[in-house]
């Protein structure tokens, strides 16, 4: 009990001690530092009712209108029977278009207790319902004398709003919406007051037709308003009345016809689209296909292009159980076309069925069309190795580093086997660790003798181990074996040594990251957690990161790095940050899969060693290749 009594006494020492800071820079003028510290107690009391007060006060003295009468609102919330507190907030919120509210206040401040809030709310109501009045007036009259303005209704339903008039108010924004179509915001004023006026089915039409359709500001916003399930039939067909030149939305409740089965009113929904939008390529695509699939009048080639159409469409957007039923019905209108063998060796693959992909990757590759056989066989020889029993994979990385003035290589060959029974992949490897041997470090040993230290293990590993298959970019590895250091004596050291790996690795890419790709921005992220027992059975973290811009039509890309590194056990070299520009590129009639890079980085090392300096720069450029069979 003392325990909580002092903490109670500390806290409020704690609070008060804010509040008395904020008060004494308000005092001194300094403001931007009163309203810091006010935020700072209030987060920490934010039922302090008085000082939150203060603090509408001091944001209303520095011109933040708005704020301060939100801050004032939350008081009111908390203290309803202050009447002179809630005059005075009704004033704010009419000067901040917040009419609507104000009006509602000062009707009920007519009937105050207090004589002089009551006196006061009568003559401010008086004077704006007499205001209002007249305004209604005018511009109802002109309403009248110019029907087709949207602009006089627009500004009629303001005013109406601003009387809590919503049900009429409602019907000038959609007269207004209705000459003026394309200014989509009115959805959003007619959501707004048919949700005061306690309609809510027409508000929730509105807010669904400003969602499907632009501009975006207007369909951000009103998403932000939909409910969290997904709407209904009559909801859409609320909508279409309330939008009816909606295209998006009418299309949308079309496609949601055929997924309940319901064609015959899907049909009848397209049909209307295209008497709006004759240009509709997926509407024309759809409606050609149900009309195959009903066994209407048959289509014409304009009816297979629009199926075509659509299917590209359902590969792209990722619906692939449409996507394959668009391009099966192709192929058996036209079993020769090459395209359509393509995109279904696509579509296949992007829904994990390799083995049906590489038929029709294997088919699409003997086109007579060059661009396509080239993308197919690209195709094809990518996805094989994955199916195949066994599969053998090189990958080689010689490079020059100025930093260490010396040549360094890695590299690995690994033969992974194929189990039916399971996903993970047993392999043997045997990998490559080392440099030249051009600037080795010397140290002092034992005795004083001074003995060369290499840069790397300069050692050769052979393991056997276990992967899995790459899910979402993630895949784990694990292998037992050992590793020969082919520099060291053997004078009473051992030359061969066990070895156990293991980690995660994680790789994405983004954009045009693809040297074989069109061009553009990419970006690319590497992460890697290794455990290796050689390194004092420690685990290492890397962090490799590119973003940058790949020429049109060309392989070279240009980049940026950002490298971090770090361990577990805190070593002072495995710890440092790297960035700095680089270009990779790969030279005419070279392999796809060869690339040269170079890369400049400024490099800081994360913790001190006095024997190192903390900040340096390295020259890179090399050589990738890889190869898989």
């Amino acid at each position: 009990m003392m325990f909580r009594a002092i903490l109670f006494t500390v806290c409020l020492y704690g609070q008060d001690s804010g509040l008395d800071l904020a008060y004494s820079h308000q005092r001194a003028g300094r403001l931007a530092e009163a309203r810091f510290a006010f935020e700072e107690s209030l987060r920490g009391n934010p039922t302090n009712e008085s000082a939150r007060l203060d603090y509408a006060y001091l944001l209303l003295r520095m011109g933040e209108t708005v704020e301060g009468r939100d801050q004032m609102r939350i008081v009111l919330k908390a203290r309803p029977a202050d009447e002179a507190l809630a005059l005075e907030y009704a004033y704010l919120a009419y000067e901040t278009r917040k009419r609507a509210e104000a009006y509602e206040i000062f009707l009920r401040l007519k009937l105050a207790q207090n004589e002089a809030v009551r006196k006061q709310a009568q003559e401010t109501w008086t004077s704006l319902e007499t205001e209002l009045e007249q305004s209604i007036a005018r511009w109802t009259e002109a309403a009248r004398k110019s029907p087709n303005s949207y602009s006089v209704h627009e500004e009629l339903a303001r005013l109406l709003e601003d009387r809590n008039d919503w049900v009429n108010a409602a019907a000038e924004y959609r007269l207004a919406f209705g000459l003026k179509p394309d200014k989509r915001s009115f959805l959003l004023d007619i959501a707004r007051v048919e949700r005061e006026a306690l309609r809510l089915d027409y508000a929730n039409a509105a807010i669904l037709a400003a969602s499907r359709t632009g501009p975006d500001f207007v369909a951000e916003e009103a998403r932000e308003q939909l409910p969290t399930r997904y709407p209904f039939v009559y909801e859409f067909r609320y909508a279409i009345q309330m939008d009816p030149l909606n295209v998006p939305l009418r299309r949308e409740l079309g496609f949601l016809l055929l997924k309940m089965k319901q064609d015959k009113d899907a049909i009848a929904v397209f049909e209307e689209l295209l008497q709006l939008a004759p240009d509709d390529a997926l509407s024309v695509a759809q409606l050609a296909f149900l009309r195959v699939d009903r066994e209407l009048p048959p289509i014409d080639d304009s009816g297979l292009s629009g199926i075509r159409d659509l299917a590209v469409h359902s590969l792209e957007k990722g619906y692939l159980s449409d996507a394959l039923r668009y391009l099966e019905q192709l192929y058996e209108r036209d079993p020769a076309d090459a395209a359509t063998h393509l995109r279904l060796g696509w579509a296949y693959n992007m829904n994990k069925n390799d083995r049906e992909a590489l038929k029709w990757f294997d088919r699409a590759r003997r086109s007579t069309d060059p661009k396509i056989a080239a993308e197919a066989e690209r195709a094809y020889r990518n996805l094989r190795p994955s199916l195949a029993p066994l599969r053998s994979t090189t990958w080689m990385l010689p490079f020059y580093s100025s930093r260490w003035r010396e040549v360094f290589a890695y590299g690995q060959a690994k033969l992974e086997f194929r189990l039916p029974f399971t996903s993970l992949r047993p392999y043997f490897s045997t990998r490559f660790i080392g440099d030249l041997g051009l600037n080795r470090l010397h140290t002092a040993g034992p005795g004083g003798v001074v003995t060369a230290q290499g840069l790397s293990e300069n050692a050769i590993v052979g393991a056997v181990g276990l992967a899995t298959p790459r899910h979402h970019g993630l895949m784990a590895w694990g292998e037992v074996g050992g590793s020969w250091q082919y520099f060291a004596k053997s004078q009473g050291t051992a030359t061969i040594r066990p070895d156990y790996r293991g980690g995660l690795n994680f790789t994405r890419g983004f954009g045009a990251a693809n040297l074989g790709s069109e061009g553009g921005w990419f970006a690319t992220t590497s992460i890697d957690a290794v455990f290796l027992s050689r390194f004092n059975k420690d685990t290492l973290f890397y962090g490799q990161n590119r973003i940058g811009y790949h020429l049109s039509d060309k392989p070279i890309q240009f980049y940026v790095n950002l490298n971090l590194t770090g361990d577990i056990q805190r070593m002072d070299w495995a710890n440092y940050l790297e960035i700095g520009p680089g270009v990779r590129w790969r030279p005419p009639a070279m392999p796809r899969s060869l690339y040269l890079f170079a890369d400049a980085v400024y490099g800081r090392h994360l913790l001190k060693d006095i024997a190192r300096p903390s900040r340096y720069f390295d020259l890179r450029a090399g050589v990738w290749y890889a190869f898989t069979y």
